[in-house]
C-alpha cells in the first residue's frame, strides 16, 4: 500500500522537479521515444495484470499501467498533458491505497490466500460484503470512470497526449480498455465466484457459512470511507487540485521547459 501510493509517485516527481527542469532541451530531444515507452509500459503491464493469479499481483501491474499515464503526461510538454499527470499522481495514490487496503488488509488477513482460483470459491461478497463494496467503487475509479479522480486526469492526459502523438494517444486508449478487462477479471474471481458446492463441514473456510471471519473493523471502515471520498470529491470538483496545479507549471521553476518547448 504504501508502495504503490508514495514510492512509485516518488519518482514521477522526481521527473518533473528536478529531471524535466534541468535537462529541458535533452528532454525536448527524447520526448518522443520516452512516449513510445510510456505507451508500452501501459498496453505491457495491463496485459500482465490480465493473466496474474495472484490477486495482489493483478493490483501492482495495474500501478505500472497507470504510472505509464503520468509518464505519458509529462512527456507532452503541453499544459494539459502535464496537469493530467501531476492529477494522476494523486488519483493513483488514492485509488491504488484503497485497492491494496481491500487486498492486503481486509482480505488476506481474512481469507489468508490471495489465489484468485481459491477465492472465487469463497463467496466473499456474502463473507465480506464491506471489502466487496469497498473493492468494488475502488475498481470502478480504477478504470477511470467519470465521477472519479481518475477519468479527470487520464481524459487530460490522453487530451494532451492527442494534441503532442496522437498515434501514441490511440494506443494508451487500447491500455485503458485492458484496464477495464483486468480489473472487471479480478472483481468477479475475487468476490462474485461460484461457491464450492461440496464443502468439506468438518474443515470450515471462509467461504462457509459456518466460519468465524473476523468482521470489518472502525478503523477499516474509517480508512475506506476516507480514500472513496477524495476520490469523489475530486472528481466531481477537480478545480481543488487543478487551482494549484496549473499556476505552479507557470512558476519560473518550469521556465527553461517552457523556453525548451517553443524551439
Amino acid at each position: 500500500m504504501l508502495l504503490a501510493a508514495l514510492v512509485m509517485i516518488l519518482e514521477d516527481y522526481c521527473c518533473l522537479r528536478f529531471a524535466m527542469t534541468l535537462f529541458p532541451l535533452g528532454l525536448k530531444a527524447w520526448h518522443g521515444p520516452i512516449a513510445m515507452l510510456a505507451v508500452i509500459g501501459i498496453v505491457y503491464a495491463a496485459m500482465v495484470a490480465l493473466v496474474q493469479k495472484d490477486f495482489k499481483f493483478v493490483i501492482g501491474y495495474s500501478s505500472v499501467s497507470h504510472m505509464g499515464f503520468v509518464l505519458l503526461g509529462l512527456v507532452t510538454l503541453n499544459e494539459i498533458g502535464m496537469t493530467g499527470a501531476v492529477l494522476q499522481m494523486f488519483s493513483h495514490g488514492i485509488i491504488a491505497g484503497l485497492l491494496f487496503a481491500v487486498v492486503g488488509r481486509m482480505v488476506y488477513d481474512r481469507a489468508h490466500t490471495r489465489e484468485l482460483e481459491i477465492l472465487q470459491h469463497m463467496n466473499l461478497q456474502k463473507v465480506m460484503p464491506f471489502a466487496a463494496v469497498t473493492f468494488t467503487i475502488a475498481a470502478v475509479a480504477s478504470m477511470g470512470m467519470p465521477g472519479f479522480s481518475g477519468f479527470v486526469a487520464e481524459l487530460q492526459v490522453l487530451i494532451g497526449a492527442w494534441h503532442a502523438f496522437p498515434t501514441y494517444a490511440v494506443v494508451a486508449g487500447v491500455g485503458i480498455l485492458f484496464g477495464v478487462a483486468y480489473t472487471l477479471r479480478a472483481l468477479q474471481m475475487a468476490f462474485f465466484g461460484e461457491q464450492e458446492p461440496e464443502a468439506n463441514a468438518s474443515h470450515p473456510t471462509p467461504g462457509d457459512a459456518h466460519a468465524p471471519t473476523e468482521p470489518i473493523s472502525v478503523p477499516e471502515r474509517i480508512g475506506a470511507a476516507i480514500l472513496i471520498g477524495t476520490t469523489l470529491l475530486i472528481g466531481v470538483y477537480p478545480r481543488l487540485l487543478l487551482d494549484l496545479i496549473v499556476p505552479s507549471l507557470h512558476s519560473p521553476l518550469f521556465e527553461g521547459l517552457r523556453n525548451a518547448r517553443c524551439l
